[in-house]
């Protein structure tokens, strides 16, 4: 596993792919046909297997597009003592609280599946997983009007794995001090008005 080297990353891709002297479709193509991940789909048909890595890569493009803030936030928005503290800040415009955070664990995956055809009949199903965990300590948070608002302390080592067909074709960690690096904007919000806005698979442990 290698350090991802840039400290301007803001998706799975920038933390996957950036700083290669290729692009990330290339990249993981490249990956695919190294590992012949593709091969026992496609072993009948000569030639067949450049096109598969390729538009394989390609599908994978839109979990490669997910943001690393967006699931950082969502795992955060399930730790309880920032929703209780978004709970009692909400309605009171001029409070704020600031919340220690014990060192925690925030995961997210998805399994997507890329289904191949040749001369229209399906011949098989290929298995896509990313995971990305975030191991995070030392976290000050603030939070004002129901949101995470600031974060004044703490370190965050973030670590992308993505396989396909159980064959991990790339991952990359980096590690960062999270003042600064996660721009909050206008702030995240911590309390969501249904369980179902939550994002289903990410989740936290502390």
């Amino acid at each position: 596993m290698t350090s991802a080297a840039s400290n301007e990353m803001q998706s799975v891709r920038d933390l996957l792919f950036g700083g290669m002297p290729i692009e990330p479709t290339d990249a993981l193509a490249k990956s695919l046909r190294e590992h012949g991940t593709v091969n026992p789909l496609v072993s009948g048909v000569p030639g067949l297997a450049a096109v598969v890595e390729r538009e394989v890569a390609a599908e994978v493009g839109g979990l490669l597009s997910l943001d690393l803030l967006d699931l950082l936030s969502a795992g955060w928005s399930r730790y309880k003592a920032l929703t209780e503290a978004a709970r009692r800040t909400r309605d009171a415009t001029k409070n704020e609280e600031v919340v220690a955070m014990a060192t925690h664990q925030i995961a997210s995956s998805h399994h997507p599946t890329v289904e191949l055809f040749i001369d229209g009949k399906s011949v098989g199903t290929i298995e896509v997983d990313l995971d990305v965990t975030f191991d995070i300590a030392e976290v000050l948070a603030v939070v004002r009007e129901g949101r995470l608002a600031e974060i004044r302390s703490g370190n965050c080592k973030v670590t992308a794995t993505l396989q396909v067909e159980d064959i991990v074709v790339a991952e990359r960690w980096h590690k960062f001090d999270l003042p600064g690096a996660v721009r909050l904007r206008q702030g995240v919000a911590l309390i969501k008005p249904a369980a179902t806005d939550v994002p289903p698979r990410a989740k936290c442990r502390h």
